[in-house]
């Protein structure tokens, strides 16, 4: 089985299996509203879908990996690179750790750090784009100490909570990858 491994986490594909652990964190209100993704309850017929679609992709848009711990092979969460361009050589990119207690200890940027080394060295790609609402400033200097820069804003693009907010639309690209993680 193809998997990536770093100092912390390893990547590796989904299994069907997951999808015990996926329906209890996609319900869970802070993860789906940082998320962006879908609002409505997810049901196990919903996710089984999900995992299908998952599973049998040949559009060769989509790449999902499950993340687990290095040490006991926890699944903590997923990162994923969806709208991939071979064109233009673009995609987005998502990631979310599940666990709380796995949250805020390094498991995403070493994630992150495998993944886009697999985006630029294996699919070639040069540039990954990302969306995050402005409010979640946690996950923006993630992703700011990790070398993503801010293109721009969507001006109250996401409403949540009877009110609208605004998106932070982020990029970096192959070249800045190598240079803030050359080890990688």
């Amino acid at each position: 089985m193809i998997s990536y491994e770093g100092e912390r986490t390893r990547l590796r594909p989904l299994r069907k299996s997951d999808m015990e652990r996926s329906i209890v964190w996609r319900n869970t209100p802070e993860i789906r509203e940082n998320a962006q993704g879908f609002r409505f309850p997810v049901t196990e017929r919903m996710e089984e879908r999900w995992y299908e679609s998952a599973l049998d992709d040949q559009s060769r848009t989509r790449v999902v990996f499950a993340i687990e711990t290095t040490d006991d092979a926890t699944l903590i969460g997923f990162i994923y690179l969806h709208q991939i361009d071979w064109i233009s050589r673009r995609c987005q990119f998502g990631i979310s750790i599940g666990e709380k207690e796995f949250q805020g200890k390094g498991m995403a940027t070493d994630s992150m750090v495998l993944l886009f080394t697999y985006a630029f060295e294996c699919l070639n790609l040069k540039k990954i784009c990302l969306e995050v609402a402005a409010f979640n400033e946690t996950d923006i200097s993630l992703y700011k100490r990790f070398g993503f820069v801010e293109e721009g804003v969507l001006k109250e693009h996401l409403y949540l909570e009877n009110r609208y907010h605004d998106v932070s639309v982020m990029r970096i690209f192959d070249k800045e990858f190598r240079e803030k993680h050359s080890n990688a």
